[in-house]
């Protein structure tokens, strides 16, 4: 059976909070992969942009899979024949003297279940692709440890009924922020039990502040040159020439060139 093609895609709005940390470049390496993936349904991803390209990628496919259902749904509906004709309108040449007839209750109460049935499976849905992008999300940065997903979804929607998923999504990065590799797993994470979303919103835990140390303000201590002077002196006396006793003072440290009786010492070289 042929599958017909698709003329567009959807790139959904809460997307941008896992990739707004990218480059400018990194950004439009990101979108020519992605028109690419489209158009041929295949790309090579450098690595700097791997990661991101997945969350995008995993929407897609569901989406994908979601227009093939539809698409079945309308051609199964042609081969019956089609929309149902509208009836014909009356002629009013017959009945002028008959009241109109109320529509029938029945009909509107199908109406309107099938309305209200038709926009909970949406909110249902959007929620479930909300949890598919923090999942995505959360896989990326805790590698060794993610949780249990099934778990970590029921904590999820439980949140998401008081909590948007741009509240969850800033409570995860605090949380990383603050634990970077010792996180906690998914499920324990996202438990409103544990009320650590609701905290971390509430009261966000301060920026890491490691203070540079305070300058070394004592005056260094000078040291006692007594026993250098002697041992100069001592050096001094097997030194005959001017060149050697150069050479002597040049080896010295800078405290002993700089000190005046030293200095005396040389001066018989001079």
């Amino acid at each position: 059976m042929d599958v017909p093609d698709r003329k567009s895609f959807v790139i959904y709005k809460n997307f941008y909070e896992p990739i707004k940390h990218l480059s400018d470049d990194d950004l439009g390496k990101l979108f020519r992969a992605i028109f690419q993936y489209q158009i041929s349904n295949g790309v090579e991803v450098e690595p700097g942009i791997k990661i991101p390209f997945e969350f995008f990628k995993n929407q897609f496919v569901l989406d994908h899979e979601k227009w093939l259902d539809r698409a079945q749904s309308s051609r199964e509906n042609g081969s019956l024949g089609g929309r149902p004709k509208k009836p014909r309108k009356p002629s009013g040449l017959s009945g002028l003297d008959q009241k109109p007839r109320k529509p029938d209750t029945v009909t509107d109460t199908v109406n309107v279940d099938v309305t209200e049935n038709e926009t909970e499976k949406d909110l249902k849905e959007s929620k479930k692709k909300d949890f598919e992008t923090w999942w995505t999300n959360w896989r990326a940065k805790a590698r060794k440890n993610p949780g249990v997903k099934n778990k970590a979804e029921k904590h999820y929607r439980e949140l998401h009924k008081k909590l948007s998923a741009e509240e969850i999504q800033r409570a995860t990065e605090l949380h990383f922020e603050a634990s970077g590799k010792y996180h906690k797993s998914a499920e324990r994470f996202l438990n409103p039990i544990n009320g650590m979303v609701q905290q971390l919103l509430e009261d966000p835990p301060k920026p890491k502040y490691n203070p540079s140390p305070e300058p070394n303000r004592t005056p260094p201590k000078t040291p006692d040159l007594t026993n250098h002077r002697k041992l100069v002196r001592i050096d001094l006396q097997n030194i005959k020439t001017r060149e050697d006793a150069a050479d002597y003072y040049e080896s010295l440290r800078d405290y002993l060139k700089v000190d005046p009786e030293v200095q005396r010492m040389f001066e018989r070289f001079m």
